[in-house]
């Protein structure tokens, strides 16, 4: 007798296997979420969404000055490119809170790096999106080079090593 191919193993294998009653995004059981984190996880990408980052990585309310109209389309272009989910976008957002006492963010100021903004967002996005569990597939550096448009390969590993050391390497506190 042959032996089955692993088209075959598989459709043995869930012949065989019950459903997990673990939901997809936890570790836990279903019916210990709450129902409204489970809609918050499964929201789609949206405008209000790319306004809250802003709002977030720039510590207030975003006006329409130039320079945060253009981080808002940077962090829409990227969050598109990269097809990031929200699960990793909220883990973004709690990785900005803790990096911002290490953060001299002054978006608002003449003297502020034209790409500081882009490059706080970034890289607790690029630390996200390795770090969820929920992601057997990230994107190399290269490739959010890419999403970015304006950020090449070693400035990406530049950002995603100097947020790290912001963060002491400490993903899971």
């Amino acid at each position: 007798m042959l032996p089955p191919s692993s088209s075959e193993s598989l459709s043995l294998f869930m012949l065989f296997t019950e459903p997990s009653p673990v939901h997809p995004a936890s570790l836990v059981d279903p019916s210990l979420h709450s129902p409204v984190l489970l809609q918050l996880v499964g929201t789609k990408i949206s405008r209000q969404l790319v306004d809250y980052v802003v709002q977030c990585v720039v510590g207030g309310s975003s006006s329409c000055r130039p320079e945060l109209v253009k981080f808002a389309n940077f962090v829409a272009n990227v969050l598109t490119w990269a097809q990031v989910t929200t699960p990793v976008v909220l883990v973004s957002l709690v990785y900005i809170v803790r990096a911002k006492p290490h953060l001299h963010i002054r978006a608002l100021e003449e003297e502020a790096s034209e790409h500081t903004l882009d490059r706080a967002f970034l890289g607790a996005l690029i630390i996200a999106s390795k770090a969820c569990y929920l992601n057997d597939c990230t994107l190399d550096n290269v490739h959010w080079a890419m999403c970015t448009g304006i950020f090449g390969n070693k400035d990406v590993e530049f950002i995603e090593q100097e947020f790290l050391n912001i963060l002491d390497w400490e993903l899971s506190r």
